[in-house]
């Protein structure tokens, strides 16, 4: 299973600016995800970008108010998108290619002798002729940060509630009593997924049941089942210290094929008493039964001391020095 964060999109998008057809003078983005590849290829490249309908009705790129480069005057002076001698129609992935060429057969209705560049930051091997260029080839099964919770994976995992559907409870908070329910009911949602989760796993007292199932569904999410922790109290669970091991314990005898975890010790930890990786909310990466040790080692050697530093996070910087030294 391969995941990317918006991090490692910005990353890669870096990594393959050399690519970029020197004549590009537009970026035409796919709506709605392929929107966020092609506003970070524009912003890095300084180049102006447009939606796709936005470039077959003919409106003016964007290009923002921000200091321009010397020489941009005449690019941002256009009345018309599609007055663009050599644009870029950019999506996020390719698979089957199908979306790319719909936009393209959209342009060329208005005019056929249109010259279209297409291009992607993924594409799946064997999909390569589908487009003019890529930046990477990404295997199935994919997942990607910034559809997650529209992927039918979902269907397919255990889910934690607390730091991945809304906020963790505050100290005050979460005193196991009137605060603590107040929080479950009002809390704001962090994300609705559009696909039915396959099992929410929380360390949530099962004395909460009423109040967490209300909560879901007032927020509209779907679920098949939900487990939670059959304790006395707060405090017991506190002692026994059981988040990981009992997450751990239902993901293992679960057909589920990820688990998405807000901590990232906890999902170290799931992920070496499950056997099966964990996606780690907090640092945007997938941990794996041996750890993130190898993984983060290639990804260390791959970026460079100097990339290392700029792309992967402090947090997770840490979680790498504390496995490789057998503190976590």
């Amino acid at each position: 299973m391969n995941y990317k964060s918006i991090a490692d999109l910005n990353a890669d998008i870096i990594q393959g600016l050399h690519l970029l057809p020197d004549n590009v003078d537009l970026i035409v983005g796919i709506p709605r995800s392929g929107m966020l590849a092609a506003s970070i290829l524009a912003t890095h490249s300084h180049l102006p970008l447009i939606d796709v309908d936005g470039f077959i009705q003919g409106r003016p790129a964007w290009f923002g108010r921000t200091k321009r480069n010397k020489g941009t005057e005449k690019v941002e002076a256009w009345k018309n998108s599609l007055d663009a001698k050599n644009p870029l129609l950019f999506d996020d992935s390719v698979h089957s290619g199908l979306s790319i060429e719909d936009a393209l057969q959209s342009v060329h209705q208005l005019d056929p002798k249109k010259k279209v560049t297409t291009g992607s930051v993924y594409v799946k091997p064997g999909s390569e002729n589908k487009i003019d260029m890529y930046i990477k080839k990404l295997d199935l099964p994919r997942i990607f940060e910034w559809n997650l919770m529209h992927h039918t994976i979902l269907s397919q995992s255990c889910v934690d509630i607390d730091g991945v559907l809304c906020r963790d409870p505050s100290s005050e908070e979460n005193d196991d009593g009137q605060n603590y329910i107040n929080f479950i009911l009002n809390v704001p949602a962090r994300h609705v997924p559009s696909i039915e989760i396959g099992c929410l796993v929380t360390s949530r007292l099962e004395k909460y049941r009423k109040e967490t199932e209300q909560w879901l569904n007032s927020n509209n999410i779907k679920y098949n089942k939900l487990i939670m922790l059959d304790l006395i109290s707060g405090e017991e669970r506190r002692r026994l210290g059981i988040h990981a091991s009992f997450k751990a314990e239902n993901y293992k005898k679960s057909h589920a094929r990820l688990f998405i975890e807000s901590s990232h010790k906890q999902s170290i930890d799931i992920a070496k008493l499950s056997g099966k990786c964990v996606l780690c909310y907090e640092t945007g990466q997938l941990v794996w039964p041996d750890g993130i040790k190898s993984i983060m080692a290639k990804q260390k050697s791959k970026l460079g001391y100097g990339g290392w530093k700029r792309y992967v996070p402090e947090s997770l910087r840490i979680v790498y020095r504390n496995v490789k030294n057998r503190i976590v």
